[in-house]
């Protein structure tokens, strides 16, 4: 086989290997639905609380039917950094576990991740809980996310964030937060802000 002939097919194995798996986009790039009346992203400071022990843990997979195994890959940082991605796309300032932006408003996460090794196919089921600061509810919004052909190394934190589309978007459209942006997000009490917000638990610094 000419040299030409030997690149030909090793650029044929490269394009069919590169097919195998799905590259998911990563959750910063996601694109949120409008929400009518209004041009995002609303202008309120939003913190994203992960407790420490949600942080720390790892993402566990099923290897054969009766096995699974906790990998070195963390679950709940990418849930996290996935939800932090999400919601920028509809809040003018949004930190992980940074109480000193002053925020307006408090989302606790609900995730779970499942991969397996048999088909390549993770499953996710993913939510936000969402609070004013001062501990006032606003709603809890979830989905359920799959992706086939996937690679939980890469992945997992892509696949939040599009697994997170649908319960932000919700919560962009609720009556909820209609109606403080209606009232131009004000700072609520700090008194009260201060007491709810020690209730969290401990604020471990995120990047």
């Amino acid at each position: 086989m000419t040299g030409m002939g030997k690149a030909a097919v090793a650029a044929m194995i490269t394009v069919l290997l590169s097919g195998c798996i799905a590259q998911l986009p990563p959750a910063d790039s996601v694109q949120l639905a409008p929400v009518p009346g209004v041009a995002l992203p609303f202008k309120a400071r939003v913190m994203v609380f992960a407790g420490e022990a949600d942080l720390a843990r790892n993402l566990t997979i099923q290897i054969s039917r009766f096995q699974s195994e906790e990998t070195k890959v963390r679950e709940g940082l990418a849930l996290a950094r996935a939800t932090r991605a999400v919601l920028a796309k509809g809040f003018e300032q949004v930190e992980i576990n940074d109480p000193s932006i002053r925020p307006q408003i408090v989302v606790k996460l609900i995730g779970k991740a499942a991969w397996s090794r048999q088909d390549a196919k993770m499953k996710l089921g993913c939510g936000i809980d969402v609070w004013t600061a001062d501990g006032v509810p606003l709603g809890s919004f979830v989905a359920r996310f799959d992706a086939k052909d996937s690679d939980y190394r890469s992945d997992l934190e892509p696949a939040f964030g599009q697994c997170l589309i649908k319960p932000v978007e919700e919560l962009l459209n609720s009556p909820t937060l209609a109606r403080l942006a209606g009232a131009g997000f004000r700072d609520p009490p700090e008194p009260a802000t201060s007491a709810w917000m020690r209730t969290l638990g401990t604020f471990v610094p995120v990047r």
